[in-house]
């Protein structure tokens, strides 16, 4: 605490914006130093409430939001250049406006933290800000909802599980009621400061305190196959011959490890870069059919469909679940699409721009939350980057869902931290609608996660693999689950009327010091 009322005292605004975006880099993978959340944005609020000018506040805020996410999200210059057809100076161009798009939120929370500073009791309003901004992050421009504050706590269950009522977005609200309530302090330093920062730490001690450990009769099998594919099979030839190498490979892998099952299980294979195209009589479909039979078990792989009468040019990412018996029995389409990965965003403007896919169009995305029927229980699959989408997932489970299947290729990324940010952010998924996740993924994190977030089994990452998990089929739903994001809309709703409050109390003030001038001005001139 003494550090920022030091710092500020150097009247060096710049050190302590980019000291946010520093620390809040150091909070996430790979560095996992999540305590640092709870004073990771107290710089930027000091900032906030000592700069009085609006512009330079949101100039601030962006350069503390464009450290964050260049820092955390560095692998996007990676994949854009080594997999998405772009050279160095158009890979770094969309990079660079990537995240300087993104950190428009972080000025915009700077100057509205500014506003509310200057207003009585303003400083309340300004969680709610924040969690406003996350929530605009998770829809505006196809949404990126990425590392939202809250995901810090996703290793501490006994605070995690207020998002069983809020989503992530509450998390995230205490998150920077700590910080807000920090950074009073140290500019008060009174007694009503002292209770303020008590009363809030308080919060998190009674949670953990009171906070019970989860048990369930965990009588479900699965087998979470990790491929191991490289991403180059993406563009090479998709026939017979010379794919049947690969398939006859994953098929070993597969039937040889599960073996046969007396009494069905689930056989999940992950979103590989492969094209298993799944129209009927395919080479690949004959593959798939052999192992369900192989293994008497339930199969869900992932696929390339096609829009029923488009022909063949409207391909859809989806996944399907096959009985042991070979027969398709369900299929789902992704809803939620990977901006660049599977389709260009602004194509007519962003020309330079490639899919990761060597599809010829663009993906379409799909229009129903398809849940699965096991004899052990309903299953829904979200595949790769739907689970940073807290709203989408839990759709699934409000649908009947009692367990969670999230299919993903995180292979394009490399040995980045982006894996691990995507598997932090799947987590807080099976936390907010209390079930079971298990997770494929082509080259890892392969998992099972608990209903309390907590990972049961894991697979070494870059290797070929099956981990055998066992789960349970969970019935009741969360309030999240059951009514969505009401915390963080009325967030917003919060947000604007504590914004317009202080905007007009600032104008009012304004006037009034404009008008005590002008007497002041009038009484000496008659003097």
């Amino acid at each position: 605490m003494h550090f920022f009322s030091a710092a500020y005292s150097l009247k060096s605004s710049l050190p302590l914006s980019l000291a946010s975006g520093v620390l809040l880099v150091l909070v996430f993978p790979k560095f996992n130093w999540h305590v640092l959340v709870a004073v990771a944005l107290a710089p930027l609020l000091m900032v906030s409430m000592h700069e009085p000018r609006g512009v330079r506040r949101f100039l601030l805020g962006m350069l503390s939001g464009c450290v964050f996410f260049a820092g955390t999200c560095y692998w996007i210059y990676n994949v854009m250049r080594d997999h998405g057809g772009l050279g160095v100076i158009a890979s770094a161009g969309v990079f660079v406006l990537f995240f300087l798009t993104l950190a428009i939120y972080f000025g915009l929370f700077a100057y509205s933290a500014g506003v509310l500073w200057r207003v009585r009791w303003g400083a309340l309003a300004i969680p709610f800000v924040w969690v406003a901004l996350e929530l605009a992050r998770a829809y505006l421009l196809s949404g990126f909802p990425w590392l939202l504050a809250g995901y810090a706590l996703t290793d501490t269950f006994g605070i995690a599980r207020v998002a069983r009522w809020t989503g992530v977005y509450g998390l995230s609200f205490l998150i920077l009621t700590w910080n807000v309530a920090i950074v009073w302090f140290v500019t008060r330093r009174d007694r009503r400061a002292a209770l303020i920062v008590a009363a809030v730490a308080a919060v998190p001690v009674l949670l953990v305190a009171t906070a019970r450990r989860e048990s369930h009769a965990e009588n479900q099998t699965a087998y979470l196959v990790q491929t191991n594919i490289p991403e180059s099979v993406a563009f090479e030839p998709w026939d017979p011959v010379y794919q049947a190498p690969l398939l006859s490979q994953l098929k070993t892998l597969t039937v040889e490890t599960v073996g046969r099952q007396q009494t069905p299980s689930l056989v999940i294979w992950p979103e590989t870069p492969a094209p298993f195209y799944f129209e009927e009589g395919s080479f690949a479909r004959q593959y798939a059919e052999q192992i369900a039979r192989g293994t008497n078990s339930y199969f869900v792989l992932g696929i390339v469909g096609y829009v029923a009468g488009s022909n063949r040019e409207k391909p859809l990412n989806s996944e399907v679940l096959i009985s042991p018996s070979g027969a398709v029995v369900s299929q789902y389409d992704k809803i939620h699409l990977v901006p660049f990965g599977e389709y260009v965003p602004l194509k007519q403007w962003l020309t330079f721009a490639d899919k990761l896919t060597a599809e010829v169009s663009d993906f379409v995305p799909g229009n129903q939350y398809v849940v699965h029927r096991l004899p052990g229980g309903k299953m829904a699959g979200f595949i790769c980057y739907e689970s940073v989408f807290p709203d989408l997932v839990r759709r699934f489970v409000r649908d009947g869902a009692e367990v969670l299947v999230n299919t993903s290729n995180d292979g394009w990324y490399g040995s980045s931290a982006a894996r691990y940010q995507h598997l932090l952010m799947a987590r807080m998924r099976a936390v907010e609608n209390a079930r079971y996740l298990l997770r494929a993924t082509n080259t890892g994190v392969t998992a099972v996660i608990r209903p309390d977030g907590g990972i049961a089994n894991v697979l070494p990452v870059d290797e070929p693999g099956v981990l055998q998990g066992h789960w349970a089929s969970l019935q009741q739903q969360t309030f999240y689950t059951r009514h969505g994001d009401l915390f963080a809309y009325a967030a917003c709703v919060l947000s604007v009327l504590a914004l317009a409050a202080g905007w007009i109390s600032l104008r009012r003030h304004k006037n009034a010091r404009q008008t005590e001038q002008v007497l002041a001005t009038n009484l000496e001139n008659r003097s």
